[in-house]
């Protein structure tokens, strides 16, 4: 009996999770395969502050303009706004690093930061010192929200959440009793939250937390990798397949809009018009009811989070340490990319 075991029927968890790992590792592979060694390059490449064996996980941006990006093994690079140069570090100590996964910045401009290891980093000062915090759960965690008001919500397996009120001292646990993978938190006031998960769950708060109503599902089938939610009614969730579906009453109901793409969305970014990116080096630019493709290098690599640096223009961060500042404004114009080697 053949042992070759099919990807038709397995969850969509596993499913998603699965081609983020082989988007990882086929960008370790290739970025150290395509070239005979070269202990020179291999220096050089040491002293650079990214490198194209990084994974960049997560770009944020401070109110001066700064800005931070998080990655596997502890990675994180900073940038002071008044200069073009980024410094890299390490956190975790030499026998485990954390693999990053999401990151938010607080209202008071302090940054805090998830792990795949089930622990939080925080940091006062732009990336400067560290504190970090163990999450009191064996769930598997996802994403992590920082409110208006300084509360720090994580989300994760068997529908957990999790939530500090004092920066990370003291956590309290809550399940919504469901077997679905919460994916994406985001909270557009100090009250008022979503959350979405597997199989379409979609969860609304109105009271920063206390409660959560579970509203109708986005759709049985659909597994959110990406929400963005504009304000209470109006709001885009993304997913596997290049799936993307938009309210405009608070959830109540959805629509699958048109999209140019087929692959795993991971992020939205609203700049004056609204992005999504994604897998393969996918950037869509919301027209009307359309998500249209755009111009990119040909670099096929997951693109996992981006920022916005100006009208219309990104700075997108993803697999092979790609750096990749994109104006938009003007299709024409040469796209200009930074991957380091």
């Amino acid at each position: 009996m053949s042992r070759i075991t099919s990807l038709i029927g397995l969850p969509d968890r596993h499913i998603s999770k699965l081609l983020l790992v082989i988007s990882v590792l086929a960008a370790s592979v290739l970025a150290g395969c395509e070239a005979r060694l070269d202990l020179v390059g291999i220096e050089t490449s040491l002293n650079e502050p990214i490198r194209r064996t990084d994974q960049l996980m997560s770009i944020q941006q401070f109110s001066d303009g700064s800005q931070i990006i998080f990655g596997d093994n502890g990675l994180v690079l900073t940038k002071p706004e008044s200069t073009d140069t980024w410094s890299r570090q390490q956190l975790g100590s030499d026998l485990l690093k954390p693999n990053f996964v999401d990151a938010s910045v607080c209202a008071d401009d302090s940054v805090v930061v998830l792990s795949y290891q089930n622990q939080v980093w925080s940091s006062a000062d732009k990336g400067n010192s560290w504190q970090s915090y163990d999450l009191p759960t064996q769930e598997e965690v996802q994403a992590i929200d920082c409110t208006p008001a300084g509360d720090i919500w994580v989300v994760g397996s068997f529908s957990t959440l999790l939530v500090s009120r004092d920066k990370g001292q003291s956590w309290v646990e809550t399940s919504m009793d469901e077997d679905s993978m919460l994916t994406q938190i985001s909270f557009i006031s100090a009250t008022e939250g979503f959350v979405v998960g597997e199989f379409g769950l979609l969860l609304v708060t109105e009271n920063a937390g206390e409660s959560w109503d579970i509203l109708d599902p986005i759709g049985e089938d659909f597994y959110p990798l990406a929400a963005y939610f504009k304000d209470r009614n109006t709001g885009w969730v993304g997913g596997l397949r290049g799936v993307i579906m938009s309210t405009g009453d608070g959830g109540l109901s959805w629509q699958r809009q048109q999209v140019d793409s087929d692959v795993p969305i991971y992020n939205f970014t609203a700049n004056g018009s609204l992005y999504a990116t994604g897998d393969q080096g996918t950037v869509l630019r919301l027209e009307g009811d359309h998500w249209k493709k755009q111009p990119t290098p040909d670099i096929p690599t997951y693109y996992r989070s981006s920022i916005v640096t100006g009208k219309d223009s990104l700075l997108v961060v993803g697999g092979w340490g790609v750096l990749l500042p994109l104006d938009l404004s003007a299709l024409d114009k040469r796209l200009r990319i930074s991957v380091h080697d």
